[in-house]
Parts: structure tokens; sequence; C-alpha cells
């Protein structure tokens, strides 16, 4: 069961990095979801399930998974709820959302390539956040018409 879920996640996490931005930059321009924010939700979802199934196998050290799996997701269906019911300031739902999600891929991507360095839980956190909030507070004319 485990390798099953090992061979779904990275798989899932592949899809989500590349429409992770794709999901973004569409949904920005149409003004409401499209098929990339559907296969980015979807992606993380089946992301984060698998990090749920996986981390009973190595709990001791793999805790710390189960709430960030969920949080990811849930950074995910914000985004996509935003993009559902575009209005006012909908397009930062969609920016943290869906951006908060593609951070949280990196970073786990960073976390398990190169463990044991603090930075690799920082460095994708407070490069990411930052260039969002800068989008959200200078958005494109086109996301606020």
């Amino acid at each position: 069961m485990r390798d099953i879920a090992l061979i779904l996640h990275v798989a899932a996490g592949l899809v989500g990095l590349v429409f992770g931005p794709l999901a973004i930059v569409w949904t920005l321009r149409s003004r409401r979801l499209n098929w990339a924010g559907e296969v980015f939700h979807w992606a993380v979802a089946l992301v984060c399930l698998t990090a749920l199934v996986m981390v009973p196998y190595d709990w001791g050290r793999l805790w710390v998974f189960w709430p960030i799996s969920i949080a990811s997701y849930l950074f995910v269906y914000l985004g996509q709820r935003a993009a559902e019911s575009p209005g006012g300031l909908w397009y930062r739902g969609v920016l943290r959302g869906y951006g908060g999600g593609w951070i949280a891929l990196w970073t786990a991507i960073l976390v398990v390539s190169v463990p044991d360095h603090p930075w690799t839980w920082a460095i994708p956190i407070v490069v990411g956040s930052a260039a969002l909030e800068v989008l959200c507070f200078r958005p494109a004319k086109a996301w606020t018409r």
C-alpha cells in the first residue's frame, strides 16, 4: 500500500507543480474557475491524501506532514472557492489559495530532497509569500475590473 501511495504521491505532485502556475494565470485572466484550476485542485488533493496514507508508516519522523498536508489542501480549496465566485477582492483569494498550495509543494520537495537543513522550510515560504503579497497589493488591472 505504501509503494502505491508513494507512486501516486510523486505523480500527483508533478502534475500539481505544472498546473499550479497555469491555474493561477488562467483563472486570473478568465475571472472564473477553469480546467487548469480543477486539475491543480485534484492533484493537490491526491498529494495530501497519499501523504496522510504514508505518514503512519514512519510516524516518528513524518508526523509533521499530517497537519501540513491538511493545511496545504485547505489553501488550494480556498483558491478554488475564490475562483468560483469572483467579486471584490477575489483575486487575492485565488493568489493566496493556489499560490499557497504551490508554495507548499515546493517546500515539501525541498524538505524531502535536502533534509536536515532549516532553510529548506524557510526559503520557499518567505520568497513565495512575499511574491504573493506583492501581487495581491499591486494587481494587474485586468484582475480588478
